[in-house]
């Protein structure tokens, strides 16, 4: 009696050994486990506004965590954007026309745009507090901002500052028939600067962003990109559209237009 005591009890205890080192094994593969999906490529994610995207934003941000972008209607709160930025890269996207609320999510792990970066402090958000407006300002200006996101220490929270940006559009005339210009006219009509550099000085006239004092270096360079000759010295006629010489007729093919960056 006492033997076949022993047996049974014995085996049962044997089973469920079996059982739990089979459930141990089998566990793994019945749960697979969570990994977290891969970022997406920096950049625009989605515009819903259905409107274009003409209006430039520039976003600073420090190394050490990517950022998820999103711009709301000021007015409705419906979302109209999202961008993803690689933390301390340079980014830039155009938005759509209109005045929105700026909101900026960081952290290490993208998971996702439902979970953002992960729970609770490892997804750290921080709103604009200004609302930001991007419109077109005067003749073919394009007004919008660069926000620059910095921390005052390591680890602690975010803070912006705001500067404007603008994108103008300079139109000329192309000739059809492009007169040889004499090497005595090249050299009075010798310009300092590119066309570039001109062009972003004679906007920000037009914009009024203020220039320098009368008579100081900066201001004398300035004069060199549009006067004829040395700066310092005053404007004089070229001689060139005299009597000897009539001015070429007005023939044009078309236009064409110039979009650059101007402050």
């Amino acid at each position: 009696m006492a033997r076949r005591h022993f047996i049974s009890t014995r085996w049962p205890g044997l089973r469920q050994v079996l059982l739990l080192a089979l459930l141990a094994c089998l566990l793994p593969a019945a749960v697979p486990a969570q990994t977290s999906p891969a970022p997406p490529r920096a950049g625009l994610m989605w515009n819903r506004t259905g409107l274009p995207a003409v209006f430039p934003l520039q976003v600073k941000t420090p190394a050490g965590a990517d950022y998820y972008l999103t711009l709301s209607d000021a007015e409705t709160g419906a979302a109209a954007l999202a961008a993803y930025i690689e933390g301390g890269a340079f980014f830039k996207v155009l938005v759509p026309p209109g005045r929105y609320v700026l909101r900026f999510a960081s952290g290490e792990r993208w998971q996702g745009e439902d979970r953002l970066f992960g729970p609770g402090a490892q997804t750290q958000r921080f709103e604009l507090p200004q609302v930001l407006e991007f419109a077109i300002r005067g003749a073919g200006i394009k007004a919008g901002h660069a926000v620059t996101l910095f921390r005052q220490q390591p680890g602690g929270g975010l803070e912006a500052a705001v500067a404007a940006q603008h994108i103008c559009q300079i139109a000329s005339v192309e000739g059809a028939e492009p007169q040889p210009v004499p090497a005595s006219a090249r050299r009075l009509f010798r310009l300092g600067g590119d066309a570039r550099s001109r062009g972003i000085l004679h906007l920000q006239w037009r914009l009024q962003l203020g220039g320098p004092q009368a008579g100081t270096p900066l201001e004398q360079w300035q004069r060199s990109l549009f006067l004829l000759g040395n700066p310092l010295l005053p404007p004089r006629a070229s001689g060139l559209d005299g009597r000897d010489r009539p001015p070429p007729p007005a023939r044009f093919r078309s236009y064409s237009v110039r979009s650059l960056f101007c402050g």
